[in-house]
């Protein structure tokens, strides 16, 4: 796991340096030469839909740690404060991939499902844990 917390780093680093690149004015400065070397790129390698797809298993790996969160809710040894923070910080990165693909309305109904799932998952966990005291009475 060292070795995709290494590659993360990393590619975090170089789309900080693609982040100036990608700067509208700056394009519009260079050369035409340049920028249409620069768009061939872009559209003919499929960067755009490459780039899209690592997002999407993103975003897919923070949805499964919220699943997977929320089924260990009641579980022993868990650090309840860590979890909830990181759950809040698992949710803002989750609204903040999508907030510019898709309307307000749409970001907040995924902070709403997280939360629901959250919940829905505590309230299994605590029927279960109910339900085990009982049967143990």
């Amino acid at each position: 796991m060292e070795d995709l917390s290494d590659r993360i780093e990393s590619i975090t680093q170089e789309l900080r340096a693609l982040h100036l690149q990608l700067h509208w004015p700056r394009f519009q400065d260079a050369d035409t030469g340049d920028q249409d070397r620069i768009l061939n790129n872009l559209l003919n390698a499929g960067l755009g839909h490459d780039l899209k797809k690592a997002v999407d298993l993103l975003s897919q790996f923070l949805w499964c740690y919220i699943e997977t969160a929320a089924a260990r809710i009641n579980a022993e040894g868990i650090d309840h404060a860590r979890q909830s923070m990181r759950l809040g910080q698992v949710t803002e990165m989750l609204r903040l991939l999508h907030h510019s693909a898709c309307p307000l309305k749409e970001s907040l109904a995924s902070i709403e499902h997280a939360t629901m799932t959250v919940t829905r998952n505590a309230e299994t966990a605590g029927m279960h844990h109910q339900l085990t005291m009982e049967k143990t009475a």
